[in-house]
């Protein structure tokens, strides 16, 4: 690649590898001059792909194929980042000032509940925990806080991300986000309604089943059920009902040894990762959690905000999925494509091993519990991954259809708005909200991470495909993958090492026989259990 393009790839790289430790920084320390910093950088990113000449080189080399699939592939990709930056500077300025502000207030809020300050741990921890429903409906009215500090200039944004939006061609932001990640507005619908119609009867009789529970735990009838006695702010994860505990089975153990070694036995170590990585909590800090390959050249890291629970072990083993992912794109590429395929394909290698630790087997495979706990465990944990498959499918419609309407209206009323979904999907009536609640703006995705979620879903999917092959290409019958250095050296083979190669369907039909579909997903999580 030579001329303007190649000029441009010289300088994005050491830019970009600067934007990424600047956002480390500031999601690790929360300090306002790190968000600044941050904010500069990304101004100059954007200034670079803004260049008119220069953009109108990159869209005369992707109308004038080279026929050079890995050169075409690169321009497509360019095209793709530079085309949302063709908008004034002003305006780009703006948007990003106000994202990196908005950013940090929600990484660095900490809720005062009942006259005490708390982390978002303390609060999800109290859901799952407690009895008393003023304690519980206090703490999920301090996660709901959030909303209230960034929603202003949450509207805000969202009408210049339409603005800037519609001044590239397309007539709201979501549509822009689809059309930047390859993805058809009308694929997405029709892939959520093939969802919808998989899980809507099945959904249905869980959400009937866990109710009942929830009225015997908590005392009340039916009607006195809210959503704050589901055990999560969102009701994104299924409610322990079948008789275990497993933040129990997590209690005293080290949650970064047991992925440590589970890793390791798979054939993708991990120390190196973790020894770059922020894993306990520290005021300031982003209070979720992520992965970031830095510079593609090796320097891969994860956020976490370790509580020794089964949502921490889960998120650990989550996080780590993606990180190896990095790891494993060949660094025989251009810089410029080692990358994951799509967001959607290193989300599903994050789901595929985050789902692991609710596996009965797995938990004896890593000894975690005795081997003679397993079998009574088995069961309950299968009807709890069911579960959390169908509570978090429908929390993804919720999450996916709000964005889609938030960005084709967004002077309507939004509460009531997100309240309809979470209805409609959830089975969840709103309780009595506060004037100018804004519970939409408390869901960390809405505010910094925008029409992301749909991939969510998607990567749930393409984990479900990737373990079908799984099972039939390596693990000959054995029940996890423990100690199979196969896994490894499969994912490496056939998902991580092409990186941005290849659009995410044909990838998926590479390694899997098929594009990205619920099917597989349907198989082997919606049918009920015995």
């Amino acid at each position: 690649m030579t001329g303007p393009v190649h000029d441009l790839l010289t300088a994005l790289r050491p830019l970009t590898i600067e934007v990424n430790r600047a956002w480390w920084d500031a999601a690790v320390t929360g300090r306002e001059g790190d968000y600044r910093r941050l904010e500069g950088l990304r101004n100059r990113i954007d200034r670079l792909y803004r260049e008119p000449a220069l953009f109108e080189e990159i869209r005369r080399s992707r109308d004038d194929r080279s026929g050079d699939r890995i050169e075409d592939r690169r321009i497509e990709l360019l095209y793709l980042e530079a085309l949302p930056r063709q908008v004034d500077e002003a305006l780009g300025e703006r948007i990003n000032g106000l994202s990196t502000a908005i950013e940090r207030d929600f990484s660095t809020f900490r809720p005062v509940v009942r006259g005490q300050r708390r982390t978002f741990n303390d609060l999800e921890i109290a859901l799952s925990n407690e009895r008393d429903s003023a304690v519980l409906e206090a703490s999920w009215e301090g996660l709901k806080s959030v909303g209230l500090v960034v929603a202003g200039r949450l509207d805000e944004l969202v009408g210049l991300r339409n603005e800037a939006s519609r001044r590239v061609g397309y007539p709201d932001y979501y549509h822009m986000k689809l059309g930047i990640g390859e993805q058809e507005p009308a694929s997405v619908d029709r892939f959520f309604d093939r969802l919808q119609s998989h899980t809507a009867a099945a959904f249905g009789e869980l959400k009937e089943e866990i109710d009942a529970k929830l009225c015997e735990l908590h005392g009340v009838d039916g009607a006195g059920l809210r959503p704050w006695h589901y055990q999560n702010g969102f009701f994104q994860e299924m409610p322990s009902i079948y008789g275990i505990d497993l933040d129990a089975v997590y209690r005293g153990q080290n949650l970064v040894e047991i992925a440590r070694r589970f890793y390791a036995g798979i054939g993708l170590p991990v120390e190196g990762i973790l020894e770059r990585s922020s894993l306990y909590e520290q005021e300031g800090k982003d209070q979720h959690a992520f992965a970031t390959d830095i510079d593609r050249e090796g320097d891969v890291r994860i956020l976490l905000n370790l509580r020794p629970n089964e949502r921490w072990m889960g998120t650990t083993l989550h996080e780590l999925g993606h990180a190896v992912y990095d790891e494993g794109i060949t660094r025989d590429l251009p810089w410029d494509l080692r990358r994951p395929a799509h967001t959607l394909t290193t989300e599903a290698i994050a789901m595929l091993f985050g789902r692991l630790s609710r596996d009965a087997d797995w938990l004896r495979e890593m000894g975690v519990i005795h081997a003679d706990g397993s079998d009574e465990l088995r069961e309950a944990a299968v009807r709890q991954t069911r579960g959390q498959m169908l509570v978090f499918s429908r929390w993804a419609m919720v999450m996916r259809g709000f964005e889609k309407e938030l960005y084709a209206d967004p002077g309507q009323n939004l509460n009531a708005l997100w309240w309809k979904l979470v209805e409609r999907f959830q089975g969840l009536s709103a309780p009595e909200r506060p004037a100018g609640a804004a519970d939409y703006a408390a869901k960390i995705h809405v505010v910094s991470a925008p029409v992301y979620y749909h991939n969510y879903m998607l990567g749930e999917c393409f984990a479900s495909q990737i373990h079908a092959r799984l099972r039939a290409e390596v693990l000959d019958g054995r029940p996890t993958y423990c100690g199979e250095t196969r896994v490894g050296d499969w994912l490496v083979e056939r998902i991580f090492r092409p990186g941005a190669t290849w659009h995410y369907d044909e990838l998926a039909e590479r390694a899997t026989g098929s594009a990205v579909g619920p099917e597989a997903f349907a198989s082997q999580f919606l049918t009920a259990v015995a």
